[in-house]
């Protein structure tokens, strides 16, 4: 039995005989298939990085590459600025509307 097509918008699996299971059910199917089948393991898509260094080890430095790089992202998002910095932006964005509140108020009585 081979794989006709998949149904993308209906989530459907077709094989050639007719037959068809939902994309979740192949899912399941496929990993229990694979259960012990390559050195005794389970392949599951998180071995990819395990199985990619055996095959090109080009292909293995860009992958450490983009995760290296996505590390550093990751953790210099939160400290972009500290804490002080922070209350001392939101201070002075703070004096800033006050002030254009207070001219405008002021404007309209007349006194400028």
């Amino acid at each position: 039995m081979n794989i006709d097509h998949v149904d993308g918008k209906n989530k459907k699996v077709f094989f050639d005989d007719g037959s068809y299971i939902t994309h979740e059910d192949f899912l399941k199917r496929f990993t229990r298939f694979f259960q012990n089948r390559i050195a005794g393991e389970t392949l599951v898509p998180a071995d990819m990085e395990r199985f990619m260094r055996r095959t090109s080890s080009k292909n293995l430095e860009l992958l450490m590459k983009g995760k290296k790089m996505e590390g550093y992202l990751e953790g210099s998002q939160g400290k972009m600025l500290t804490t002080g910095q922070k209350i001392a932006i939101g201070t002075v964005v703070t004096l800033i509307f006050v002030g254009i509140f207070a001219f405008v108020i002021l404007k309209n009585q007349g006194v400028f």
